[in-house]
């Protein structure tokens, strides 16, 4: 799919962004053979748009809210009907974690949506997490979450990925 992402002016962000689609490239080839999505330099024409939206002011529930949202529809049949919009909040560190890393985690998770990908209860899947599914109660499962936000990684979703389009794609001939 072809894929714009709004610049957010700054080398660090920027490159988490590439950072993030590359990653879901990579992913994409190895599970699926394919590129899941081509960069280009304008919106117009792009199947896939990120686009920046304004932090929320501080004192806000800016901290709290969602951070990306994708609207995404899909047919009956699992097929993600084009184009999808994804926007993304000025990202904000979190605890310990770098603007750019909450950036990129915020971005790779709303690709995902982008790829056909549900939410799931598995807290160190980067497509983490199904309300009210996951026990952030239990250390064990807190300390899963927490790591796999300090060090997001795409590869997380390698087997829901598989499944997802062994789904779809088994489909078409029917």
């Amino acid at each position: 799919m072809k894929l714009h992402a709004s610049a957010f002016g700054e080398a660090e962000l920027d490159g988490a962004v590439r950072r993030a689609v590359d990653d879901w490239n990579t992913v994409a080839r190895e599970v699926l053979g394919v590129t899941a999505f081509v960069p280009v330099e304008r919106a117009e024409g792009a199947q896939v748009v990120v686009s920046v939206e304004p932090a929320a002011p501080a004192g806000s529930s800016g901290g709290t809210g969602p951070m990306g949202w994708a609207e995404v529809k899909a047919g009956a049949d699992g097929v993600i009907e084009l184009p999808v919009r994804i926007a993304v909040a000025e990202p904000r560190a979190r605890g310990q974690v770098s603007r750019e890393t909450v950036l990129y985690q915020v971005v790779a998770h709303e690709l995902g949506h982008a790829l056909g990908l549900p939410h799931v209860s598995d807290p160190r899947s980067i497509m983490c997490c199904v309300s009210g599914r996951v026990d952030f109660g239990d250390a064990a499962v807190r300390g899963a979450y927490v790591e796999a936000r300090r060090h997001p990684d795409v590869r997380s979703v390698r087997m829901q990925l598989a499944e997802q389009y062994a789904r779809v794609w088994g489909q078409e001939g029917r």
